[in-house]
C-alpha cells in the first residue's frame, strides 16, 4: 500500500475538521451514556444502539459543513457517490458498541480520509478516556498532540497481538482451532472489542500487531492511516463478507507483518 498524496487538499485542515467532528460526537455519546442505553437490535454477536445513529448524524453534519466530500459510514452506508476509488470520509461513529453499552471505556469515534483506496489521515477518539489518536500518512502520528511511533518489534515471540472475531463469523470448534494455530506463537494476545482502538494502539507502541478478517472498512479506516503515519507496516485486502469487508494487518515492523501474513 503506497503513500497517499491527494492533490488539492490541505491535509492539516482536513485532520482538524475530522478531529473536531470526532470530539463533538464523543461529547454527545458521553451525554447519552448518562441515560438508559436504547438498544435497537441485537442480531447474532452484534448490537445496534440509537447512540450510533445520533453520533453519526452529528458527525455527518459537521463534515458536510466544514469539508464536504463523499462519505462512507457504518450506519447509513455510502453517500454522494462514495466508492472504492473515491476521495472520501470513512466514519464509524461508535466503534466498540457493546463495550459502550456496558460502560466499558474501550470504545471510540473513528473518522478516516481515504483517497483512491489508500489511507490519507485518521482520527480515533476515545471519549471516555480523553485520548485522541491522530495521524497523517507521510507526516506523523500523535496522541493528544504528542508524537507517537510504533514499537519496532520484529519477532512474534516478543509481540503483543490484538485481534477479534467478526460479528458474522461463527464460533465453531474448527474455526477456533484455526485461530489458536495462528496466534499461539505470540507473546500476548489481546481482544479489546474495538478494531479502531487496537489499530491505534499499534501506532503508539502499546501493542505490536493487529490482525482481523472480514472487518468493515469503517472499523479500520482511521486506525490504518494512523498506524501507517506512525511508521507501521500495514496491509489491507478485500474481505469475503461484502463489498466493504476487509482483511487487515497492522504491524510494528515489516518483519512482523510478514509473520502475520504467514499465520493468517
Amino acid at each position: 500500500m503506497g503513500m497517499a498524496t491527494p492533490s488539492g487538499l490541505d491535509v492539516t485542515t482536513a485532520l482538524a475538521v475530522a478531529a473536531e467532528a470526532a470530539t463533538e460526537a464523543g461529547r454527545l455519546l458521553l451525554e447519552l451514556r448518562r441515560k438508559p442505553v436504547e438498544i435497537l437490535a441485537e442480531p447474532g454477536h452484534d448490537i445496534k444502539l440509537k447512540a450510533d445513529q445520533l453520533a453519526e448524524e452529528r458527525i455527518l453534519g459537521r463534515l458536510q459543513q466544514r469539508l464536504p466530500l463523499p462519505v462512507l459510514t457504518e450506519e447509513s452506508g455510502a453517500h454522494d457517490g462514495a466508492g472504492p476509488d473515491s476521495r472520501m470520509w470513512v466514519v464509524d461513529p461508535l466503534d466498540g458498541t457493546f463495550n459502550y453499552s456496558r460502560g466499558m471505556p474501550m470504545c471510540c469515534t473513528s473518522i478516516g480520509l481515504w483517497d483512491q483506496g489508500r489511507p490519507v489521515l485518521g482520527v480515533v477518539h476515545n471519549f471516555f478516556l480523553g485520548q485522541t489518536f491522530t495521524g497523517i500518512v507521510g507526516q506523523g502520528a500523535w496522541l493528544n498532540g504528542r508524537p507517537v511511533a510504533v514499537s519496532g518489534v520484529r519477532e512474534a515471540g516478543k509481540a503483543a497481538l490484538a485481534t477479534g472475531f467478526p460479528h458474522q463469523q461463527d464460533y465453531s470448534e474448527a474455526l477456533l482451532r484455526e485461530f489458536i494455530g495462528q496466534v499461539q506463537d505470540f507473546k500476548k494476545i489481546r481482544m479489546l472489542g474495538s478494531a479502531a482502538l487496537m489499530g491505534a494502539y499499534v501506532a503508539c507502541g502499546w501493542l505490536d500487531a493487529y490482525v482481523e478478517k472480514d472487518v468493515w472498512l469503517w472499523d479500520i479506516a482511521a486506525a490504518v492511516a494512523i498506524c501507517r503515519a506512525a511508521g507501521g507496516a500495514v496491509r489491507v485486502r478485500p474481505g469475503a463478507a461484502g463489498p466493504w469487508a476487509r482483511e487487515v494487518a497492522c504491524a510494528a515492523s515489516p518483519e512482523l507483518l510478514e509473520t502475520l501474513e504467514e499465520r493468517t
